[in-house]
């Protein structure tokens, strides 16, 4: 199955006035996010996506636009992708079937890759990492990358 790890893309700053939860995305994060959900979309052809995301308004907002670019079959809000516990959303979260997408934050996502993939990389504003994950190996191999500064999927011969 694929598992998709994608972090938010840019974000207005935390003031007073704005907590960390209530953080929006700002115009260049939305094209970010939505540069790279067309490249996922790309190489899902039409497969039917699962999202969870994050509660926060910057990942509400992230996965909004996924599911608006991608074929999503639903959108879930979660507590779980605020534990920092890659076997627990396994556990929880993390189901045999179609391809399934992440949305979370730094340094999070980059624990979670490390843990599914053995992928040591610090994922970008809105990029997207694609897994291919084993669930009765529980383990996995990055087989995509990409970030808001490719623009291009090159295409496959």
């Amino acid at each position: 199955m694929y598992l998709i790890f994608m972090r938010h893309g840019e974000a207005v700053p935390q003031t007073e006035d704005v907590p960390n939860r209530e953080r929006r995305l700002t115009k260049e994060g939305k094209k970010q996010v939505r540069t790279t959900s067309r490249m996922l979309a790309r190489f899902l052809k039409d497969r039917p996506l699962r999202i969870f995301a994050s509660p926060f308004m910057r990942t509400r907002q992230t996965a909004r636009i996924l599911s608006e670019e991608c074929f999503a079959e639903g959108l879930h809000l979660t507590e779980e992708l605020l534990q920092g516990d890659f076997r627990r959303i396994e556990n929880h979260l993390i189901t045999d079937g179609g391809p399934l997408a992440l949305v979370g934050h730094h340094p999070f996502l980059q624990s979670y890759l490390l843990e599914a993939a053995g992928a040591g990389i610090q994922p970008d504003l809105a990029s997207i990492s694609v897994v291919d994950y084993d669930m009765a190996w529980k383990q996995g191999k990055l087989i995509a990358y990409f970030t808001p500064a490719l623009k291009k999927l090159k295409k496959e011969d």
